[in-house]
């Protein structure tokens, strides 16, 4: 959106519900705050494309942990899903794992 003056012009209904797109508008006409100077916007708009980032980093590692997990320990991902999984993994070691238990596949074994 950049400056608040910009708000009147822009189509949020991509994102945003009518209702919300409408208080935005209505909210950035009346706002009778200061207006955000150059150096700043610049960086918001960088700290917005490192959440995006983040955010695709975040899904892709997902991903990956679904995809390991789905290998490593099919049985407890079915029971538990890929994140307690790993979790309890990760918390309870590989020392203790026995193969004819929840881990029926599991490589350490």
């Amino acid at each position: 959106m950049g400056y608040r003056t910009n708000a009147a012009k822009l189509d949020f209904s991509e994102i945003l519900s009518e209702e919300v797109e409408a208080e935005l508008k209505e909210a950035a006409v009346v706002s009778m705050g200061t207006e955000v100077s150059e150096l700043d916007l610049i960086n918001i708009k960088d700290l917005c494309d490192q959440v995006l980032s983040l955010s695709e980093y975040r899904a892709q590692l997902y991903d990956y942990l679904k995809s390991r997990m789905n290998t490593i320990a099919p049985n407890l991902t079915a029971i538990v899903e890929e994140l307690v999984g790993a979790r309890l993994i990760a918390h309870g070691g590989v020392e203790g794992c026995r193969c004819g238990c929840v881990l029926q596949s599991c490589v350490w074994c």
